[in-house]
């Protein structure tokens, strides 16, 4: 009886050892979970209080700055004076060195009702900041630079040297590295004061001559503030800068000037200028007479462009080799007759090829004997070849090939 009553006493003992065994292995896994669920929810919970914390610094920092920045400057539009014009000029006074002139436009304080009305400001000073500074006097509004599109150098001051006069409106955030340069004939001062027949906005004259979409003349070339800082400070080219003439109450862009690193050094009359736009950028719309037994013509090159390719002869020699490439129509012919053949069509295509060719040696010719490098082939040597020469002795020894091929497509109002 004993004896039976103690194997079960075993047996149960057993039984009941396991499933302890298997409520603490139920019980540890929870408490596993349990302590891992809280270990990562603690974790998450640090992140997140840290990234609420760098917010919350973050945002008494934006707060803390805002009180040491100007509060907010806006100015209704009819309190602000747009100057859409710049002029710089020689002073007339021996004590002081430029005249600066402002062009303003005259706002009628509703955005949408545009006019050409204008005021000119102007002042001497030793220098361009203390003019502009002292012309905030001569007016009740705020002088506003945004809307500047041309700055205007007179021809006195292009002569000397103009590196003072782009550094200074480089160094102006309110000034647009956009705004296009000139040289202006007789004075700043007399072409700002041109007022044009039909102008929309104050200024605007001024701006259409120069941006592509508005004119396709082919003699403006063109020239940014940006573009003259690059062409003053690169190596191997120079500033070519278009010219603006008041002449009889009428204004002529048809000439360019060219600079050394410092100052003006010479002009291109208007058949030079046609050709150097013709060797950089190209020319649409642009003409040249041909006289032949025939009779004299004249022929339009609807499309011209240029391509300059840099050959290396010897150590000391090198060629470039300008392609251009012509296309034309007979426009115009001076004599009585009016009708042309195919072969006189031809032969006028030689002429006009042959005369090309001459006027564009001698402009580079011309320009070669000035050590003006316009064009920029000294920089295209210098971007292909890593050993750098002296590229005064490599631009007085080149020698220029023009080869021109000219297309005349029909004979226009001839026929």
């Amino acid at each position: 009886m004993d004896r039976h009553s103690h194997r079960g006493n075993i047996g149960y003992n057993h039984s009941t050892i396991c499933r302890r065994l298997q409520l603490n292995k139920i019980f540890q896994l929870l408490f596993y979970t349990s302590n891992h669920f809280r270990f990562n929810y603690h974790i998450h919970f640090t992140v997140r209080f840290k990234k609420a914390t760098n917010i919350v610094y973050i945002f008494l920092l934006f707060i803390l700055v805002s009180f040491f920045l100007d509060g907010c400057s806006f100015k209704d539009i009819d309190k602000r004076a747009f100057v859409t014009s710049i002029g710089i000029d020689e002073s007339e006074s021996f004590e002081k060195k430029y005249k600066v002139t402002l062009k303003i436009s005259l706002s009628k304080g509703d955005p949408t009702t545009t006019g050409s009305e204008f005021t000119i400001l102007s002042y001497d000073a030793s220098s361009i900041s203390e003019a502009l500074t002292h012309m905030k006097s001569m007016t009740d509004k705020e002088l506003f630079y945004g809307q500047t599109s041309t700055i205007l150098i007179g021809e006195k001051i292009a002569i000397n040297d103009i590196q003072p006069i782009l550094h200074y409106f480089l160094k102006r955030p309110d000034i647009q590295r956009t705004s296009y340069l000139s040289v202006a004939v007789p004075t700043a001062y007399q072409v700002l004061e041109y007022k044009p027949k039909i102008e929309q906005v104050a200024g605007s004259y001024l701006f259409s001559i120069f941006e592509d979409s508005s004119t396709d003349s082919p003699y403006v070339e063109a020239l940014t503030l940006f573009d003259a800082h690059r062409r003053e400070t690169e190596d191997g080219i120079n500033i070519a800068m278009p010219i603006i003439e008041v002449e009889k109450k009428t204004i002529q862009v048809d000439k360019i000037a060219l600079f050394s690193k410092t100052g003006m050094e010479s002009k291109l009359n208007p058949k030079e200028s046609q050709l150097y736009r013709l060797l950089t950028v190209g020319v649409t719309n642009g003409s040249t007479s041909i006289e032949t037994k025939d009779g004299a013509f004249t022929i339009k090159i609807s499309k011209g462009n240029g391509r300059l390719k840099i050959k290396k002869e010897r150590d000391d020699m090198s060629s470039v080799i300008f392609n251009i490439k012509l296309k034309a129509t007979v426009e115009e012919k001076i004599d009585n007759q009016i009708s042309l053949s195919h072969d006189q069509i031809k032969k006028l295509q030689v002429e006009t090829e042959k005369k090309i060719k001459n006027e564009i040696n001698s402009l580079l010719e011309k320009i070669q004997k000035s050590q003006l490098d316009p064009i920029g082939i000294g920089l295209k040597f210098n971007a292909n070849n890593f050993n750098h020469k002296d590229l005064n002795v490599f631009y007085s020894n080149l020698k220029f090939k023009v080869t021109v091929d000219c297309r005349i497509v029909d004979a226009g109002i001839v026929e």
